[in-house]
C-alpha cells in the first residue's frame, strides 16, 4: 500500500473515531427537562417554580425524568403559602413514543401534578395528549393541545418483524385507548384522536378543554367538592371574570393537604423500582414532612 494511502486510511480512521466519540458523548434524550419560572401564558415570571417537558418524547426519558427529580425533589415539590404543594409540570412537547409518554402520564397521575400548556412555552401534541390529561389541574390555551392516532417510536421498530409490528402497534392502542378511558376522557374526544393520523393534528378549542376534559378528572372534582367544600359555580364565575377574590382558595389547600402524602409515597416507589435505596429514597423528603 503507498504512504498516500495509508496517510488516507489513517485519516478516515481518525475520522470514525472522533465520530464515535461525538455520539457517544450526546445524550440518549430527546426530552429536555429543566425548572423554570417564565409563564408559558404571559411570559413574565411566576411565583417558584415548574418543571418544563420540552421536545421529542423517545424512549428512555422517563427514567430521565425521575433522575431530574431525584437530583433535588425539594424543586419539584414546590412551596406554596408557607406549605408543600403538587407540582407544576409545563408540557411543550410534538408527541413521540406512546408507550413512554403512558409511563410519564402514569407518574404525573401519580403526584397530582398540576399540567399546564401555553402559547410562550410552546404545544403539546400527540403522545403529549396522555401526559396532559393525567394533571389534577390542566390549564391549557385553546389550540395549543393537538391529537391524533399515537405511534411507536422507530426504535422499538427497528428489530421487528412486519407482523411483530402490527402486534405491537395493536397492543399500544389498546392500552391509549384504555388508558384515556381510565382518565374519564370523553368517547368524543378519544374517537376524534384515533380518527386521525399521525400527520393530521386536530387542535383541541375552548369548549373541547374547558367544558368536555375540564380543568379537573371528575374523580377529582366531586373529591374536591366532597371533601373540601369546592364550590364550582363561585369558580366558574372566577374564571370568567378574573376576580381573584372569588378563588377558593381554603378548598385548594385543603386538596392539597389531602393528596401530598399520597404524591410522595408514590414518587419514592418509583425512584425503588428503577434501584434507589429505600432509605435514602425517604430521606430525600424528610425535610418536608
Amino acid at each position: 500500500m503507498s504512504n498516500q494511502n495509508m496517510i488516507a486510511l489513517k485519516s478516515a480512521r481518525i475520522v470514525i473515531l472522533f465520530l464515535i466519540a461525538f455520539l457517544s458523548s450526546r445524550s440518549v434524550f430527546a426530552l429536555e427537562i429543566k425548572y423554570s419560572n417564565v409563564s408559558p401564558f404571559g411570559g413574565g415570571p411566576i411565583a417558584g417554580e415548574y418543571l418544563i417537558l420540552k421536545g421529542e418524547i423517545t424512549p428512555g426519558d422517563y427514567d430521565h425524568l425521575l433522575n431530574v427529580i431525584w437530583n433535588n425533589p425539594s424543586r419539584f415539590f414546590r412551596e406554596s403559602g408557607g406549605g408543600i404543594s403538587q407540582p407544576i409540570i409545563v408540557l411543550a412537547s410534538p408527541g413521540g413514543d406512546i408507550q413512554e409518554a403512558i409511563k410519564i402520564a402514569r407518574l404525573v397521575k401519580g403526584v397530582y401534578a398540576d399540567v399546564w400548556v401555553g402559547e410562550v412555552t410552546g404545544a403539546c401534541a400527540s403522545a403529549c395528549f396522555f401526559i396532559f390529561a393525567s394533571g389534577a389541574y390542566r390549564l391549557a390555551t385553546p389550540g395549543t393541545v393537538g391529537i391524533h392516532r399515537p405511534y411507536v417510536h422507530p426504535r422499538r421498530l427497528a428489530s421487528l418483524s412486519p407482523s411483530q409490528a402490527e402486534a405491537l402497534q395493536n397492543d399500544l392502542f389498546g392500552q391509549a385507548r384504555s388508558y384515556l378511558q381510565e382518565l374519564q376522557i370523553p368517547t368524543s374526544i378519544i374517537d376524534t384522536m384515533f380518527q386521525r393520523a399521525s400527520s393530521e393534528v386536530y387542535w383541541l378549542s375552548y369548549a373541547e378543554l374547558w367544558k368536555q376534559i375540564g380543568v379537573r378528572p371528575p374523580w377529582y372534582e366531586q373529591f374536591m367538592i366532597g371533601r373540601c367544600d369546592l364550590d364550582k359555580s363561585v369558580e366558574q364565575r372566577y374564571w370568567s371574570t378574573g376576580d381573584k377574590s372569588l378563588f377558593n382558595t381554603d378548598a385548594e389547600k385543603c386538596a392539597t393537604w389531602l393528596i401530598v402524602p399520597e404524591a410522595i409515597g408514590f414518587l419514592v416507589n418509583e425512584f425503588i423500582k428503577t434501584g434507589k435505596n429505600p432509605t435514602e429514597a425517604w430521606d430525600q423528603f424528610k425535610p418536608r414532612k
